[in-house]
């Protein structure tokens, strides 16, 4: 049998936590879909795709204090940011849920990063599953579905006017507590995704294409804006920066980008990925090839907001069909 929470039950419940806990949840800006704090059941966004923005951000944000040092007299006092708020993300989907549970790869190795290990405690998902993929979805080619709930604590799909429940981790259980969940004998239908992408191998293709021009005949497009890692879900590259104030000293960290001129510029002036294409191949085998060899899964969900917001078509999906094509090829030559 399956769990069943009623539409305004639903609505009740948020509103139950709103009152006692930060709740983050989609919600229309303007012409965007955004995750924002919400304050009324009628902010949130029930009818989209999915966000333009992924929630990285609510675990990782875009400019964010580490610690603080200071002056105390003649001693000096360093103070690390501590996270005290507990946050619920509602609606968010499983592609998104994946890429925070990929970034635990490296956030989480040893050491562990102090601040992402604390948003990660103190914060629940509600994941939503999708109804309606978008056509630039290709989360199943990843690992993933449309209602994967391996990702979040509770798994909402949306059936008539209910939601099946599947709760998924202990968070989720305590969350649910003295909500009256109804049973019924309904079973979520799973809608297809967009796209099918050959990524099985895509390893080993990249690796057998890395030294191939393709890179550099594809940089030339690129106008290398990074919006591509700006929405991406699962890119972590960041920069550190002091912040003075008189006798105080903020540690900054800001999102950057590896396709940033400069960014990998070390002392003395020289930078090992100057050309444009080497630094778009480092974007593309970075999801591809290094991470997964360093931590296991792909650094790519399958979310489509790369390939929707570029402003000059590179597509991600593309992309793993030519390093396959390609990589077939190098490897017969090679024999």
């Amino acid at each position: 049998m399956t769990k069943i929470l009623g539409k305004k039950e639903l609505e009740s419940w948020l509103g139950s936590i709103m009152k006692e806990r930060t709740l983050v949840a989609p919600k229309h800006v303007n012409h965007l879909t955004l995750f924002s704090p919400v304050q009324s059941v009628d902010e949130i966004a029930f009818d989209y795709e999915n966000t333009n923005l992924s929630p990285k951000e609510l675990f990782f944000p875009r400019t964010d204090t580490l610690f603080t040092v200071e002056r105390k007299d003649s001693d000096v006092e360093v103070t690390p940011a501590i996270i005290e708020q507990e946050t619920i993300i509602f609606g968010i989907r499983p592609c998104d849920a994946w890429g925070i549970a990929t970034l635990d790869g490296p956030y989480l190795d040893d050491p562990a990063d102090s601040l992402w290990a604390q948003h990660r405690d103190k914060t629940t998902m509600i994941g939503l599953a999708c109804t309606k993929p978008a056509p630039q979805c290709f989360c199943t080619s990843m690992g993933s579905a449309p209602n994967d709930s391996s990702k979040v604590d509770i798994m909402l799909t949306e059936v008539d006017d209910s939601y099946a429940v599947e709760t998924v981790t202990e968070k989720g259980e305590r969350l649910l507590r003295g909500v009256e969940l109804k049973e019924s004998d309904v079973k979520p239908s799973v809608p297809s995704c967009g796209t099918d992408v050959p990524a099985e191998g895509i390893v080993e293709a990249a690796q057998k294409v890395f030294d191939e021009p393709y890179w550099s005949r594809l940089a030339d497009r690129c106008i290398h804006c990074n919006v591509c890692a700006y929405v991406c879900p699962t890119c972590y590259c960041f920069d550190i920066r002091d912040r003075r104030d008189r006798g105080k000293i903020e540690r900054i960290r800001t999102w950057e980008s590896c396709q940033s001129k400069g960014f990998t510029r070390i002392a003395g002036g020289y930078d090992p990925r100057a050309d444009k294409g080497t630094r778009l191949r480092q974007r593309f085998c970075h999801k591809l090839l290094y991470f997964p060899q360093q931590f296991g899964p792909l650094g790519c969900v399958g979310c489509g907001r790369c390939v929707a917001a570029c402003p000059v078509n590179i597509d991600i999906r593309e992309i793993i069909s030519d390093l396959q094509g390609l990589g077939a090829k190098v490897g017969q030559g090679s024999n």
